[in-house]
């Protein structure tokens, strides 16, 4: 698939099909004929079939209904999909086919059938990446062609580049489909403007110039050829122009049409909110409620139907309801005083009252009138009986910069001994987290720089500062001292309390520059081997802590070449039992010294 203009008009008129629109309609918005459209949407079917789904999950993940769907299935079914017009005719096949069938070899049937063997090989090649799509698996499929280990494997890894190839190039179509959306929003509503302009600009001047010459509306409109009332409405939108002001134009802390259509396209494109977000400069949350609160009852999000009605939304005045319910007002105020916070006095309303949804009241509210300057309804001593204790409402979404120096107290690694580089002594550690799905669940993996031994600790409840800092110390604490010399870490928020960590064990912590994940070579390396059992995008909490301690003893018995092939676990056990050894020699040294 090519990284160009088709590609990505390709992946927007696939967007659209799966979400339910037509393929007409599909077509005509990503740019393309209907019958490029069908091209596309064949190679995808035949492409999910390749991949190992049946005909109707395939249709499903396409999410259209054509009849061109059995044709095409009957081509796959056939494997004439692929087949090139240049090609012997299909008697020959089958006639190689049914000779290979009774044990000849592939020489021998490519005679009978009248072809070289390079040609049954091809065929042979056809039929193993056919079965493969099946569902059936290597060992199963080299035995049923009589194939050898090697020729399986070549073709095994030509059948996995090519879908990476295929996968590659589909992300990188939906790469540059997102990079061009906002120009080619932009040009198609200056496209429409000009259209409109185009046709009414000419009419307006004609009607303009008759005006000047002196003739009535009547007369203008019917020698331009509209109505009277069209001729009154020309003239109104010419005096609104003339008093149009800066306070007529919608704030930009509300969404344009513009920025709506280009979440419709992203949605289409299967983006996640928080990819929609950075695309359009917005919050996550705001981009969330945006596309629930406006899709309609099939979850198609209509951008244009979403922009008029918060249109009607922001010109509908309507009365601060705490201003207009004295009662209401004084419930609130009474729960605040009693140290209520706003989602309570909230939800509260609603049991006490279920069927007057007058004395109901969101805790958006409240809080707006207590923190947001300008704030109406309740008084602003309240604000000392929040537990904020905020007069001032801290912005949600801060981004990057709520992290920022979260962690006090570091000892960055410019610190850190130059012995701990060299890799010459035992003892000295590198660790991290690494997250589930949403960022839920977590696992800690520690590893140590000389001996290559890790530990994974899982944390299937959360991945705080304090369970971090259990986690640390109980790992640790069965290790000679010496063989927990320091510990190297990134300025994740989950090492608030590495001081309390450092007196615990005796141990010195040290920080990598933020960003800079090379400065921890040892435990990226092993975090990248965990993911082969703890797949990014997973649940980690499904693991129980006995198959976490499997996974951990199957990484430590792996040879590793920086070892010269020896597996961590028997490097570490040798430096724990020689750092044992050399404790138990300066002991007996001590112990006859003080004797004599």
């Amino acid at each position: 698939m090519a990284k160009n203009a088709d590609a990505a008009a390709q992946a927007r008129f696939l967007g659209l099909v799966r979400d339910g629109r037509g393929l007409k309609y599909s077509a005509r918005t990503a740019g393309v004929h209907l019958d490029v459209g069908y091209q596309w949407l064949r190679a995808e079917f035949l492409f999910l079939r390749e991949g190992g789904l049946d005909c109707e999950q395939s249709r499903a993940t396409l999410g259209c209904v054509t009849s061109k769907i059995a044709v095409w299935e009957a081509s796959f079914i056939s494997g004439s999909y692929n087949r090139h017009h240049l090609r012997v005719e299909r008697s020959r096949e089958k006639t190689f086919w049914s000779a290979f069938a009774v044990r000849r070899t592939v020489r021998q049937s490519a005679v009978i059938a009248g072809v070289g063997s390079s040609t049954a090989y091809r065929w042979i090649e056809q039929r193993y990446y056919q079965l493969r799509a099946d569902g059936v698996s290597e060992t199963q499929a080299r035995r049923r062609l009589r194939l050898s280990k090697t020729r399986a494997g070549a073709w095994e890894s030509r059948r996995a580049l090519r879908n990476r190839k295929a996968e590659r190039g589909r992300d990188e179509s939906i790469q540059v489909a997102v990079r061009e959306s906002a120009a080619r929003i932009a040009a198609e509503l200056a496209t429409k403007a000009a259209s409109r302009l185009s046709r009414s600009a000419v009419r307006d001047t004609r009607y303009w110039e008759l005006i000047t010459q002196g003739e009535t509306n009547i007369a203008a409109s019917t020698l331009v050829g509209v109505t009277r009332q069209t001729g009154i409405n020309i003239q109104r939108r010419a005096r609104q122009r003339k008093t149009l002001t800066g306070a007529d134009v919608p704030s930009e802390r509300y969404l344009s049409l513009v920025e709506r259509l280009q979440i419709a396209d992203l949605d289409h494109l299967k983006l996640s909110i928080r990819a929609i977000a950075r695309e359009i400069d917005r919050a996550p949350s705001t981009v969330k409620r945006e596309l629930d609160r406006h899709r309609d009852s099939q979850g198609r999000y209509l951008p244009h139907v979403a922009d008029e009605t918060a249109r009607r939304n922001r010109s509908r005045p309507r009365e601060h309801k705490l201003l207009a319910n004295d009662v209401l007002r004084r419930v609130v105020q009474r729960k605040l005083d009693r140290f209520w916070s706003p989602e309570e006095i909230g939800g509260w309303l609603k049991l006490k009252y279920p069927e007057d949804s007058s004395m109901w009241l969101c805790m958006e509210t409240m809080y707006r009138a207590l923190l947001v300057a300008g704030g109406k309804g309740l008084d602003k001593k309240y604000t000392a009986k929040l537990r904020s204790g905020r007069s001032v409402r801290k912005p949600r979404w801060l981004g990057s910069a709520r992290s920022l120096g979260a962690v006090r107290n570091m000892t960055m690694i410019g610190d850190r001994p130059e012995e701990v580089d060299t890799k010459v002594e035992v003892g000295h550690w590198e660790g991290d987290l690494i997250l589930g799905l949403r960022c839920r669940s977590a696992m800690m993996t520690l590893r140590e720089r000389k001996t290559q031994y890790g530990i994974i600790v899982n944390l299937p409840v959360d991945h705080t500062a304090e369970s971090v800092k259990n986690a640390v110390i109980k790992a640790f604490a069965g290790l000679p001292k010496r063989m927990r010399r320091t510990l190297t870490w990134d300025q994740g928020t989950e090492m608030c309390l590495h001081r309390e960590i450092s007196a615990a064990l005796d141990l010195k912590i040290y920080f990598a520059e933020r960003s800079s994940p090379w400065q921890r070579g040892a435990n990226e390396n092993f975090n990248g081997l965990t993911r082969q059992y703890f797949p990014k995008g997973t649940d980690l909490s499904v693991h129980s802590h006995a198959h976490v301690r499997s996974v951990t003893r199957e990484l430590n018995t792996r040879p590793r070449k920086n070892l010269e092939y020896a597996t961590p676990a028997t490097v570490f056990n040798a430096e724990r039992r020689a750092t044992a050894h050399r404790r138990r020699t300066a002991l007996e040294l001590a112990m006859a010294t003080a004797v004599t």
